[in-house]
């Protein structure tokens, strides 16, 4: 818009995704039937999460495997710190829930590996707004997004700052439309997100409509070989200077 040069080489995140296998191998890999219905539960990777959205999720959770008793829950780790509350709070729900990776496989080459394995092995995942929504997109997982923080944070944001944002989540925001189902804060009840989880597990056009929007957006982020067009166009610039 100033006038800069730049130059545009897509979102590394293309590259990344191709280490992630297919929902048959990944399935073969964690031992999970390919009849199972297998949910992903993304809560936290902040202490305010913890404290703010894991409950809600993990509630939501309990409800859904009420009305479905046959389903599993998968929840990658993404900080060692946060296993043993995860732990707690899978007791306090009574749910049928495995984290990942285990303490024997604890490292992050391994645990940034199984992530991606959870997630392509997942039905449905039910995650928190950040990068890993775009991740859940191009595994092709259909997701529900939920957000929810400090309600004081929240008032001031709304009431003294005046900020606000048509979307919360980076597939809504690359392609500025509704593709995934957004749930902040006061709307993130666990009874919206069981209705939106229940409605894309049962629901198969609601399902496939998501992702279509999915292979839209994928086009939009760039062809694979982000991290080598950087790579040479950094060196292109430092060269003719």
């Amino acid at each position: 818009q100033k006038g800069a040069k730049v130059t545009w080489v897509g979102h590394p995140i293309i590259d990344r995704i191709k280490i992630a296998p297919s929902r048959e191998k990944a399935r073969h890999n964690l031992r999970i039937n390919p009849d199972t219905i297998a949910i992903a539960l993304l809560p936290a990777s902040r202490q305010q999460e913890v404290q703010y959205l894991m409950p809600v999720i993990f509630r939501a959770a309990q409800i859904i495997q009420e009305k479905l008793p046959q389903v599993h829950f998968l929840i990658p780790l993404s900080l060692e710190s946060y296993r043993h509350p995860i732990e707690e709070a899978i007791k306090k729900y009574q749910l049928q829930a495995k984290i990942y990776p285990s303490l024997l496989q604890n490292n992050q080459e391994i645990q940034e590996s199984k992530n991606l394995e959870i997630l392509a092995a997942a039905d449905l995942a039910i995650a928190k707004s950040g990068t890993v929504n775009l991740e859940i997109a191009l595994l092709n997982v259909p997701q529900v997004v939920v957000y929810k923080v400090n309600p004081i944070t929240v008032w001031i944001a709304r009431n003294i700052l005046r900020f606000s944002i048509p979307f919360m989540s980076p597939p809504n925001l690359v392609q500025m439309k509704d593709i995934v189902p957004e749930l902040f804060q006061e709307n993130a009840t666990p009874e919206k997100i069981v209705s939106e989880s229940l409605e894309l597990l049962l629901n198969y056009q609601h399902r496939e409509k998501m992702i279509l929007n999915y292979q839209q957006m994928r086009h939009a982020l760039g062809k694979e070989g982000v991290c080598g067009r950087a790579a040479k166009a950094i060196l292109d610039s430092v060269l003719t200077e």
